[in-house]
């Protein structure tokens, strides 16, 4: 079994002593996210971090994506996202994929929203900034603008 990664030293150890930035994706209204009660989001996003991965129950894993290194931990209230904004195009690439593959995932779950949470967070472990997009599942079923929507909100983060 992997060990867990720890966020102290991920922060300790890494050259870029800037801020970290977490992206949390949550459904609303709330549901487990376990690897037990959403299977088959954990297993497509195994997949997809293959040989990286897997993340384990409740586990998370350091991820090199685009030069970039992202902690994705699962926690019962969703997926998280953890990162120094080095390649923000890696995140951002990210967000987007773990995003698609929550949607499917949390309609079976009986989810009406999805919300994503990004905190920028001073290594001394100060929040400095947050913002919250929700995003209604009805929507994103008749396509109206999820890419716009997301983007948007990217952007906006990047900024």
């Amino acid at each position: 079994m992997k060990k867990s990664i720890n966020i102290e030293e991920f922060v300790k150890n890494n050259p870029q002593k800037g801020n970290l930035v977490q992206f949390k994706i949550e459904p609303i209204p709330s549901r487990c996210c376990c690897s037990d009660c959403v299977s088959g989001l954990w297993d497509k996003v195994n997949d997809g971090i293959s040989p990286q991965g897997p993340i384990e129950h409740e586990g998370s894993a350091i991820l090199n994506i685009q030069n970039e290194q992202i902690i994705l931990e699962q926690h019962e209230s969703g997926p998280e996202i953890i990162a120094f904004l080095n390649s923000v195009t890696a995140v951002c690439n990210f967000i987007k994929l773990l995003f698609s593959l929550s949607i499917d995932a949390f309609t079976k779950k009986g989810a009406a929203k999805i919300k994503i949470i990004k905190r920028t967070i001073t290594t001394k472990q100060k929040l400095v900034d947050e913002s919250i997009l929700g995003i209604d599942l009805n929507q994103i079923k008749n396509g109206k603008g999820l890419d716009k929507t997301l983007n948007k909100f990217l952007n906006k983060i990047i900024k």
